[in-house]
C-alpha cells in the first residue's frame, strides 16, 4: 500500500474516532447551520448558515476545503450518533 493511501486511511480513522467521541449535545449551538470539521475531526473549523459559504470560511481558518468534512446540523430533535439533540420540547 502506498504511503499516500496509508496516510489518508489514518486520517479517516482519526476523523471517525474524534467525531464519534463528541457528544451530540455539543452540536446544539450549531443547530440549523452547516459546519466544517478539520480533516482529523478534532475540531469545527468553520460554521455557516449556507454550505456554499463554507469554502471561504474554511480557507480563512487555514484549512483546505477539499480535506474538511461538511455536515448539516438539524434544527429539530433528531438522532445523531445515537443521541437526540434534545431541542424539540426541551
Amino acid at each position: 500500500m502506498s504511503a499516500d493511501v496509508t496516510n489518508e486511511m489514518e486520517c479517516c480513522r482519526k476523523f471517525l474516532e474524534h467525531r464519534a467521541a463528541l457528544p451530540a449535545t455539543a452540536l446544539i449551538p450549531y443547530a440549523g447551520r452547516w459546519i466544517a470539521w478539520s480533516p482529523d475531526g478534532a475540531r469545527i473549523v468553520a460554521v455557516s448558515p449556507a454550505p456554499e459559504d463554507l469554502d471561504d470560511r474554511i480557507r480563512a481558518a487555514g484549512e483546505d476545503p477539499e480535506r474538511c468534512v461538511v455536515e448539516g446540523v438539524p434544527t429539530t430533535d433528531a438522532m445523531l450518533g445515537g443521541e437526540g439533540l434534545g431541542l424539540a420540547g426541551s
